[in-house]
């Protein structure tokens, strides 16, 4: 779910309204990136125009999905970059949304009355040697460091599972509050930075692993293997694709609702794997491509697909079973110094209902509400 962070942090971009072409609830005008210039890094340039929250409606099923009218609600703010978004339920028909910290180290917790805490210390990282981990990248016009977890997730047992980038290693909290390592990698060579995970109702967990756990990314002299796609299943972890293979670097991952469908994204595109018997993949198609695709990704109990776009711009794409382009939630834009990354990283299913989308957007937690429901992770705990 780093997607750079999982997800590499990239320069503004066009607006999603320009880039979808369709009607939307609220009035946006076109805007351009600027011409590359000499010596131009990732970050640079004037803050973006400002623009307010709108919802694209590229297809009249879109309606079938959130209403017209339907408004965005601020959860939180302050986080820098974030990632990794989970709703863990607790039993009572209510829960909590984790979040991933990539900056802090840390996996939040945020109660449903919108209170912040700390859920989990040293997610990312539990060693010492900050100087000489972390991928380098950048949010706004900072130059950051990425050390947080970069996916949570609960499995069958409602025991929670997080992605220890900077540890290379899938974690796991144990009911009684242990931490053990579900894998850290497999034949003797380690995890680059464990992404983003899907976890099946059989306990399966296919999870991606790129360079974002390694400082220097794709350069550490530590990088051991090809990043690449994986099946971690009985103790056993197996590779299930390269980033060759996948036809780009892995990030999002996520099952479709009857679990047949596993979807992958690699940069804009959204490859879906037919599910074997034994959790391995079989034939792939090109499902979809473009704006929206690229970081974490959900689907609801009516097979929609929702993805993010990591680095910009921020919009949530919303994609119907068949492939085609239902619409896009399109994030407001500040348009202000300090300029602030505009992103989407993750997106979670959560409250009683299953039907507020959970949105991850960097600086900032959203959330809004559906006519569907998603798929709750897990039991209640």
């Amino acid at each position: 779910m780093k997607s750079y962070c999982s997800f590499a942090i990239a320069a503004m971009l066009l607006l999603a309204a320009s880039q979808v072409g369709a009607r939307s609830d609220a009035s946006t005008s076109p805007r351009h990136a600027p011409a590359p210039l000499a010596g131009r890094m990732r970050g640079d340039g004037p803050a973006p125009a400002p623009k307010p929250f709108s919802i694209t409606r590229a297809e009249p099923g879109m309606d079938a999905v959130i209403a017209p009218g339907t408004k965005l609600q601020l959860v939180a703010s302050g986080f820098g970059l974030n990632e990794g978004t989970t709703w863990v339920r607790d039993g009572k028909g209510s829960g909590f949304l984790l979040v991933g910290g990539l900056l802090d180290n840390v996996l939040y917790k945020i109660t449903p009355d919108n209170v912040v805490s700390v859920f989990m210390e040293k997610a990312g990282y539990t060693g010492e040697d900050v100087d000489n981990v972390g991928a380098q990248t950048r949010s706004g016009r900072s130059h950051v460091l990425l050390i947080g977890p970069s996916c949570s997730g609960v499995d069958p047992q409602g025991r929670i599972l997080w992605c220890a980038d900077d540890d290379r290693k899938l974690m796991r909290l144990e009911q009684d509050g242990r931490h053990t390592v579900v894998s850290d990698g497999s034949g003797g060579k380690r995890f680059n930075g464990p992404n983003d995970i899907s976890i099946k109702s059989d306990g399966a967990v296919y999870l991606t692993d790129n360079d974002f756990g390694l400082r220097g990314a794709g350069k550490s002299p530590l990088k051991e293997m090809d990043d690449g796609v994986w099946l971690i299943k009985s103790g056993k972890t197996t590779r299930l694709l390269s980033d060759k293979e996948l036809g780009g670097i892995p990030n999002g991952v996520t099952l479709s609702n009857d679990e047949t469908y596993l979807y992958l994204s690699a940069g804009d595109r959204m490859m879906r794997y037919a599910v074997k018997a034994d959790d391995t993949l079989g034939e792939s198609t090109l499902f979809t491509h473009g704006a929206g695709i690229g970081d974490g990704m959900r689907v609801d109990t009516k097979g929609n697909v929702y993805s993010t776009g990591g680095a910009g711009p921020g919009i949530v794409r919303i994609t119907a079973p068949t492939g085609k382009l239902l619409g896009t939630i399109n994030l407001p834009v500040l348009g202000a110094e300090p300029k602030k990354q505009i992103c989407t990283t993750n997106v979670a299913f959560g409250e009683a209902d299953g039907k507020t989308l959970f949105i991850a957007a960097c600086n900032d937690v959203y959330k809004i509400r559906l006519k569907v429901a998603g798929k709750l992770e897990g039991p209640a705990r």
